[in-house]
């Protein structure tokens, strides 16, 4: 390859991906990463804390049929940090920060590339009807199928610290709040079944 293709290369190459970094084109093939981050200043910060022995239970499942079951991540063959993403974020609609940075200020010219109108979110995922879907297909059960999963729970605590009492270095001082998310399969989604995660 001769010098004057590579720079006619370089140029075009650099040109592309410099429009497409201007432009927050997410799903432009040479610049797709997480590149975008958002503060938003609070006045306190807050963990979650996990009890390991209901993780390791998994989640509570109640099937259609009435009878209740437990589902953990060995069970779903899937890594204990995505199970830990389900059981604390998904199931209580937290979308992750990709799909959260996404949707964040995008200006007029942005929203006129993607059609979008004024309070149009970039891009929405039912996140509820996925995490049915993966469980029942991951199960082998079918809406028509007694055993069908028809709620899912999950809970953890959440550890609320105000930031002047760290500063303070005063730990002591924690609001402990319980937070369980309880989702339900919605009957029309059966329609949707065989079409997977559209």
């Amino acid at each position: 390859m001769s010098r004057r293709a590579v720079n006619v290369f370089l140029v075009l190459y650099l040109s592309l991906h410099s429009a497409a970094v201007l432009f927050r084109v997410d799903r432009f093939p040479l610049t797709w990463a997480p590149m975008y981050s958002v503060f938003k200043p609070d006045d306190t910060i807050s963990t979650r804390v996990n009890d390991k022995e209901l993780i390791r239970k998994g989640l509570r499942l109640t099937h259609r049929d009435g009878s209740t079951s437990y589902v953990s991540y060995p069970d779903l063959n899937i890594p204990r940090s995505n199970f830990k993403r389900l059981w604390g974020s998904l199931l209580f609609g937290h979308d992750p920060p990709k799909h959260k940075q996404g949707n964040t200020s995008l200006g007029a010219i942005n929203r006129w590339v993607r059609g979008l109108d004024a309070t149009e979110p970039n891009f929405d995922v039912d996140w509820a009807w996925r995490v049915f879907w993966t469980i029942n297909k991951t199960l082998e059960l079918d809406p028509s199928d007694p055993r069908f999963v028809t709620r899912i729970e999950s809970r953890h605590e959440r550890w609320v610290y105000r930031k002047e009492d760290l500063r303070n270095g005063d730990t002591s001082k924690v609001e402990i709040l319980d937070r369980k998310a309880v989702i339900d399969w919605q009957e029309e989604w059966a329609e949707r079944w065989d079409r997977a995660l559209e």
